[in-house]
C-alpha cells in the first residue's frame, strides 16, 4: 500500500463515528465459539470487532488504518473489551496454520486471501464472509469489477470448507439503503 494510499484511508477514517456491525454478521456471531480467537479483516474503525468482543469473542482486528486501528482501540479500552487492532498490510500479514476459531472478512474482497484463510482456520473453525456483488455496480459504490463478486462467486472462494449457508441478492437495510450481496458462513472440517 503506498504512502498516498494510506493518507487516503486515514482521511476517510478521521473523526467518524464507529458505526453499526453488519446486520449478517450479527445473525451469525452464534456460530462462532465463545472465548475463541476470531480475525476481523480490514475491519475499519472495528464496528463488527466490537459486536463480536461484546460477545465474548476474542478479536484481532487488521486494518492498514491507523487512524482506524487507534478509533477501535479507544472504543475496546472505554467499553473492557478483548480486541488487539493491528496495524498492517493484508498483502503481507501472515497467517499461522491453525491458529484462529473464525476469520470475519466484510465488504473486503482479495480472492487470494480466501486459500490462507483456510489454512488458517483450526479444524471447526467458521469462515464468516459477506462483500458486494457485481450488480452493485448499477447502485452506486464499489463499481471496479475487481472488487465486485460474480454469481456464486463466493462460494467457490470458499471451495474446500464446509458450506454451512449461501446467500446471494439485493439486501435492504433499516436506514432504507439496498445493496446486492453475497454472503457465506463456511466451516473447517474437523479432524477425525
Amino acid at each position: 500500500m503506498s504512502e498516498p494510499e494510506h493518507a487516503k484511508w486515514d482521511e476517510r477514517h478521521r473523526g467518524q463515528p464507529i458505526g453499526e456491525p453488519e446486520p449478517f454478521l450479527v445473525e451469525m456471531i452464534p456460530r462462532i465459539r465463545r472465548g475463541g480467537i476470531v480475525l476481523d479483516v480490514a475491519a475499519g474503525r472495528g464496528r463488527n470487532a466490537l459486536a463480536m468482543a461484546r460477545a465474548e469473542i476474542r478479536v484481532v482486528a487488521v486494518d492498514f488504518s491507523e487512524t482506524a486501528m487507534h478509533a477501535l482501540a479507544v472504543a475496546a479500552r472505554a467499553e473492557h473489551l478483548v480486541v488487539w487492532p493491528v496495524v498492517a498490510n493484508l498483502d503481507s500479514f501472515h497467517l499461522k496454520q491453525e491458529s484462529l476459531d473464525a476469520i470475519i472478512n466484510i465488504n473486503f474482497l482479495d480472492r487470494a486471501l480466501f486459500a490462507e484463510f483456510s489454512r488458517a482456520l483450526r479444524p471447526g473453525g467458521v469462515l464468516i464472509a459477506e462483500t458486494f456483488t457485481n450488480e452493485q455496480a448499477s447502485l452506486g459504490h464499489p463499481k471496479d469489477p475487481r472488487f465486485l463478486l460474480g454469481h456464486g462467486e463466493l462460494k467457490e472462494l470458499a471451495a474446500g470448507l464446509e458450506i454451512e449457508q449461501y446467500r446471494e441478492g439485493l439486501v435492504s437495510y433499516r436506514d432504507g439503503t439496498r445493496a446486492f450481496r453475497a454472503s457465506v458462513v463456511a466451516r473447517k472440517k474437523k479432524s477425525s
